[in-house]
C-alpha cells in the first residue's frame, strides 16, 4: 500500500513536514486521527539509557517501591492497544479499492442493488458494479438488456459500450446488443448520452441507435417492458435485431436468404414456444422457414 511507510513514520514520530502534508491528504490519516483521539492511551515517554542507569545507581540499596496496577487499568490499556494495532493493520493490509466487482448474469431475475434500486436482466445479459465505490458513484456496466427501477438519490448511471443513461430516480429499459442500442423511459426522466446524441427522455419516449442511424420515438407503454412477461416486443425495429433477439431467447442459430434484414418490424413473439415465435416473425413479412439440427433457415420464398 502506497501510504504504509507514511503511517509507520507517523507512529514513530519520524514524519518530516513534507511527509505530514502528504499523509494528511490520505483517507487513512482521517481514520487514524479519530481512532487515536478515541483511545485513552498516553504516548510512551521518551526513553534515555543514560538517565535510566543514573536513576538505577542512585536508588541502589533503597527500598524498592512497588506500584500496583489494577487489572481493570491493565485490560483497558491492552484493549486500546490491540484496537489501535488491529485498525492500523486493516488500513495497511486490508482490502483496497481493487476489490472484485459484483457480476450479475442470471436472466429474468430481479436483483437489489446496494441502494435498494432494482434491476431485472433479460436472458443473455450481464451487469457489473463496484460495491466499494457505490456510496459516491452509483454506476453499473450493462451488456445485453435490463429494466431498472432506480431509487431516488444521487445520480445513477447505466454505462454500455454504446452509450450512458443517467437518472436520479425513475424506471427505464436499456438494451445493448452488438451495434444496436435502445433506451425506453417508463417513468420519470432519463438522460441519454452517446457518441451521436445527448438528449432527455420522459415517460413514453424511446431512443435507438443502429448502424443505419438513430431515431427518437414515442410509445404507448405499460409500466414495464413486455419481456418481463415472457414476450419480446418490437416497434419499427430492424429485422436483423428481431432475429438476434430470437437467437438469444431460444439459443439457436438463424441463417437467412433473400430477405431484407434492414426492413422494419412491429410485433412480438413469445419466449417459450419456438414454433409460434417463428410464425410470428415470418408470416407478416411473407417469409418461410425451415428447422434442422438447432438451426433455422429463413427465406424470402420457397426453396
Amino acid at each position: 500500500m502506497k501510504n504504509e511507510e507514511l503511517i509507520r513514520k507517523w507512529l514513530t514520530d519520524q514524519l518530516t513536514e513534507a511527509d505530514e502534508k502528504l499523509l494528511r491528504k490520505t483517507d487513512e490519516f482521517a481514520q487514524l486521527e479519530k481512532i487515536w483521539a478515541g483511545l485513552s492511551v498516553a504516548t510512551p515517554p521518551d526513553y534515555s539509557v543514560e538517565g535510566e542507569l543514573e536513576r538505577f545507581h542512585s536508588s541502589h540499596n533503597k527500598q524498592t517501591k512497588v506500584i500496583k496496577v489494577s487489572w481493570h487499568q491493565r485490560w483497558v490499556g491492552i484493549a486500546a492497544s490491540v484496537i489501535l494495532i488491529s485498525v492500523i493493520g486493516f488500513l495497511l493490509l486490508g482490502p483496497s479499492s481493487d476489490t472484485q466487482p459484483v457480476k450479475l448474469s442470471e436472466g429474468l431475475k430481479a436483483y437489489y442493488l446496494p441502494d435498494s434500486s432494482i434491476v431485472t436482466l433479460n436472458k443473455g445479459s450481464e451487469l457489473v458494479y463496484e460495491t466499494e465505490e457505490w456510496a459516491t458513484s452509483r454506476q453499473v456496466m450493462l451488456k445485453g438488456e435490463g429494466f431498472f427501477q432506480v431509487k431516488k438519490g444521487s445520480p445513477f448511471e447505466v454505462a454500455t459500450s454504446n452509450g450512458t443513461v443517467s437518472v436520479l430516480g425513475t424506471s427505464f429499459n436499456v438494451k445493448q446488443r452488438g451495434d444496436y442500442y435502445e433506451v425506453i423511459c417508463y417513468e420519470g426522466k432519463v438522460g441519454v448520452e452517446t457518441s451521436r446524441q445527448n438528449l432527455t427522455l420522459i415517460a413514453g419516449d424511446g431512443y435507438r441507435e443502429a448502424s443505419s442511424g438513430e431515431e427518437k420515438f414515442d410509445l404507448n407503454i405499460d409500466y414495464k417492458p413486455d419481456w418481463l412477461n415472457g414476450q419480446s416486443s418490437f416497434f419499427r425495429t430492424q429485422y436483423y435485431v428481431v432475429l438476434e433477439e430470437l437467437e438469444n431467447q431460444y439459443e439457436i442459430v438463424i441463417e437467412t436468404k433473400d430477405i431484407d434484414l434492414k426492413a422494419t418490424f412491429t410485433g412480438s413473439f413469445p419466449n417459450d414456444d419456438l414454433d409460434v415465435a417463428l410464425d410470428a416473425v415470418t408470416i407478416p413479412s411473407g417469409y418461410l422457414y425451415q428447422q434442422k439440427d438447432g438451426k433455422v433457415l429463413i427465406t424470402g420464398g420457397k426453396e
